[in-house]
């Protein structure tokens, strides 16, 4: 029976916001295939009935990392997780405990599982636990830049290897085999057909295994690892990955020496005798004693009283937001803010965040300034915010206090909803007309940055000055500094007009 994936869709959400020509679009279409098939046969209903579907939905957990393969829990109408960098395995672990009956799948990339995730993977490897874990192993951090991960071919380049890698790659079937994993299966996402149909077969094959499942996908990154390796063009890429995998009977059937030349496809290993970390005697045998142990004791709670104590001084301090969207530097204008409250003598706390968009997804950095120390980061209310885009007002102006100011880029925001907090300034319109930056938007972050700080004094010209010279280039220094020198004048006028 052929799946309709279109149901298992959430509507509200973008359709793609991968590269054209990544293999997660492939895959995220072949997880949702599988998980469908595999848990409408479990369930033995219809998933092209309202009633089939919505209990395919209710009994799937699908569990996320970071990086451009978390985008798929978002996109996904199941009970879906997006967890911290490298933690997937961790609440999936939880959630498989708490609600055993539940199918759990994991989607990750290379770098996410195996590097910042490693001790989790190898752990969740030996415990056993009954889920499924799909890797997008593309062989870098494809999200973030273009890094090296733990599995990136010896002497390419990257970001973080710009004379090439020189760590041994790690050889993620043996790693999963030693840990203790009783299915491992590897696939790729070529141009093959074959090569995506065996891939979907190698899903279903693993979440109808009992216990812990690894599917590692050899996949591709043409815009970020591609592009460093002359491989920039998708079809190329996925063509040139075809040379480098065979059937696991092929592979089996090479000397030694050849092996390590290529990637076997196919299920490695599956061993269906060990029973799964829930199901295990030891396990078992535990809860009983656990159980015993709870219901002969009784809890003593003694009687306290609170005393109220005197709060730690809190000094004055403002929050600032930079926010925008990928690409326009808000990040770099909280670091370079940061630096020149430092420089300054003062307190900071800096905080980032970003989508998992490949490109042009949210973004902001936070910054906290202070004359005194800083307790907790976090700010109840924003003092100030400034919004490059008309997604980043929208999506934060309700989290400004009362009190606070709004600066926005009129070049780009054009509805202020009547927001008597708005200081509106054409930020987009002074970057071309005075700056005239080689690329577009180049030196927006450091135009905002100046009006912010000159607007609101946070930190004296010469700190800003300073800061802005550590964090650009030689290349582009100039062209900052005259950003930083309209984005002073631009203050001077604002302040006239409030």
């Amino acid at each position: 029976m052929r799946i309709r994936i279109g149901p298992f869709m959430r509507p509200a959400m973008k359709k793609s916001i991968w590269c054209e020509g990544c293999g997660l679009g492939n895959m995220s279409s072949i997880i949702t295939s599988a998980l469908v098939s595999t848990v409408s046969k479990r369930l033995e209903v219809d998933p092209n009935t309202r009633e089939g579907l919505e209990r395919i939905k209710n009994n799937i957990a699908f569990v996320s990392g970071i990086g451009c393969t978390s985008r798929m829990p978002g996109q996904l109408d199941f009970n879906t997780l997006h967890t911290a960098h490298g933690r997937s395995l961790a609440f999936a672990t939880g959630i498989k405990l708490a609600r055993p009956e539940l199918t759990v799948a994991l989607a990750a990339g290379d770098g996410d599982i195996f590097a910042i995730g490693g001790n989790h993977f190898i752990h969740t490897a030996r415990r056993n636990i009954d889920m499924t874990l799909i890797v997008y192993n593309n062989k870098s951090y494809g999200m973030t830049g273009a890094q090296h991960s733990p599995t990136s071919p010896l002497g390419e380049i990257g970001t973080s290897a710009p004379y090439g890698v020189f760590e041994p790659p790690f050889n993620v079937v043996n790693l999963a085999l030693g840990a203790g994993a009783t299915f491992v299966a590897q696939g790729a996402l070529t141009t093959s057909q074959e090569h995506l149909d065996q891939a979907e077969a190698l899903i279903v094959a693993a979440l109808g295994h009992k216990g812990f499942s690894l599917v590692n996908l050899i996949g591709t990154c043409h815009t970020g690892w591609g592009a460093r390796n002359r491989r920039a063009e998708a079809f190329r890429y996925r063509r040139y990955l075809e040379e480098k995998v065979m059937k696991l009977e092929s592979w089996k059937a090479l000397p030694p020496d050849e092996q390590g030349k290529y990637f076997p496809l196919g299920i490695i290993h599956q061993d269906d005798s060990r029973p799964d970390f829930q199901s295990s005697k030891p396990y078992l045998d535990a809860i009983e004693r656990a159980k015993k142990a709870v219901a002969g004791t009784q809890e003593l709670l003694e009687d306290i009283t609170l005393v109220e104590q005197d709060p730690l001084a809190v000094y004055p301090r403002t929050s600032v937001r930079f926010a925008g969207s990928g690409g326009q530097g808000v990040l770099t204008a909280g670091e370079t803010d940061l630096y020149a409250a430092f420089l300054s003598g003062k307190s900071g706390v800096f905080i980032k965040n970003y989508g998992p968009e490949a490109r042009g997804g949210g973004a902001y950095s936070q910054v906290t300034i202070s004359d005194g120390e800083i307790h907790f980061p976090q700010a109840e209310n924003l003092e100030v915010l400034v919004a490059l885009t008309q997604e980043a007002y929208d999506k934060y102006r309700g989290e400004v206090s009362a009190q606070g100011k709004i600066i926005v880029n009129s070049t780009a925001v054009k509805e202020f909803y009547g927001d008597a907090r708005v200081i509106a300034s054409p930020i987009g319109d002074l970057l071309a007309r005075e700056v005239r930056p080689p690329k577009k938007e180049q030196g927006i972050n450091v135009l905002a940055l100046a009006l912010t700080m000159g607007l609101f004094n946070l930190a004296p010209r010469g700190s800003v000055e300073t800061a802005v010279k550590k964090y650009f280039s030689d290349k582009n220094l100039k062209m900052n500094l005259r950003a930083l020198d309209v984005g002073y004048k631009e203050a001077e006028r604002q302040r006239g007009l409030i």
